[in-house]
């Protein structure tokens, strides 16, 4: 059963009071109230022990207080997205334990993917689906190492249509472009904008026929990185592109880039220009009035050492002014739990 609806803020609203929080550890937005941690799903393997996992995190998390999952279509060879909808069915359809306009669902697509289940890795169904079905060309791809970007609409109409089947859901939250500096740095900087007014055009589309509420761009270097390097994206440009195609009434409305203690260029370096004048990228979103989400808020792991506990680690991000939430990999419940601890613990707990 497809399950019909969205986030709005009178359902994500009454989410929290039912829960009985009200105050810190929740974000109020302008589209829908979300917790101020989402669970991340990018971590782990295609086994089944870790889908076990995921669907044992995401039903405690939903019922204790988080009211965001984000994912993409290539994490986990699409088990991830798939593992999110048999818990949404769950939780929605069966036990009616939550509403779906109570709920934020994001995901990606961008990066070409495959299908654990079905044995299918990304090179075939790149070869097999997407060349031999016309769906893309060889020049569409861009390469970098290991990986394969593309800005051709006809992939992203596909990856909506296989997430909102994989997540059982009729209408994505947030859809974003993943990695697009990735094309970016392969196609230049010119016909990168150029290709990306197209895109922009089919995404407002997208949101006209109902398959998604709002989209982005999910990164890691483009927004924060020196605007001479070839991963850059200029937020302006971006934003002067979104508006010569939808006006002001679009729906381009979140970002997500990386922030955290150990990797603070998004709130300390100024690398996106406005009106002639430098500001950080999260000044600048929101100048644009973008919203924030961040990834890796813990730097995956990496030189943490002698830097804080993860709960100070956590709270360094999540404080940061104008973050909106902040996706956590969370794969394991005890690490969702003592997450929730740290976000809620001034929160205040309504009888």
């Amino acid at each position: 059963m497809i399950i019909s609806g969205y986030a709005t803020i009178d359902g994500t609203k009454e989410y929290f009071l039912k829960k009985g929080l009200e105050g810190e550890g929740i974000e109020n937005g302008e589209y829908f109230n979300c917790s101020k941690i989402a669970i991340g799903t990018n971590l782990g393997d295609f086994s089944d022990e870790d889908s076990k996992a995921y669907k044992e995190t995401f039903s405690y998390g939903l019922n204790k207080g988080i009211n965001f999952i984000d994912t993409a279509i290539n994490y986990r060879g699409m088990r991830s997205e798939g593992d999110i909808g048999e818990v949404l069915k769950k939780l929605i359809v069966e036990e009616k334990i939550i509403k779906r306009e109570e709920i934020i669902i994001s995901s990606k697509g961008g990066q070409i993917f495959g299908d654990c289940l079905k044995g299918i890795r990304p090179m075939d169904y790149l070869n097999d689906k997407l060349f031999k079905g016309n769906i893309l060309n060889k020049e569409d791809v861009n390469i970098i190492d290991n990986r394969r970007h593309t800005m051709n609409p006809k992939f992203y109409k596909l990856c909506i249509e296989q997430s909102k089947e994989n997540l059982n859901l009729k209408t994505l939250d947030i859809h974003y472009i993943h990695d697009p500096e990735i094309s970016r740095f392969v196609l230049g900087e010119k016909r990168f904008y150029e290709e990306l007014t197209e895109l922009i055009k089919f995404y407002e589309s997208q949101v006209e026929e109902g398959n998604i509420k709002h989209y982005g761009m999910a990164t890691w270097e483009a927004f924060i990185c020196s605007s001479e390097s070839q991963w850059h994206i200029s937020l302006e440009k971006v934003m002067d592109i979104v508006k010569v195609v939808a006006g002001n009434n679009h729906n381009f409305r979140f970002i997500q880039l990386p922030y955290n203690k150990m990797n603070n260029a998004a709130n300390t370096i100024k690398t996106q220009s406005i009106n002639g004048k430098m500001y950080t990228a999260i000044e600048a979103c929101k100048i644009l009035d973008l919203n924030i989400i961040i990834n890796a808020p813990l730097n995956q792991m990496e030189n943490i050492e002698g830097k804080g506990t993860m709960d100070e680690l956590l709270r360094y991000v999540i404080e940061t002014k104008g973050v909106f939430s902040t996706m956590v990999g969370m794969k394991k419940k005890e690490n969702l739990i003592n997450n929730m601890e740290s976000i809620f613990k001034n929160c205040i707990i309504k009888k």
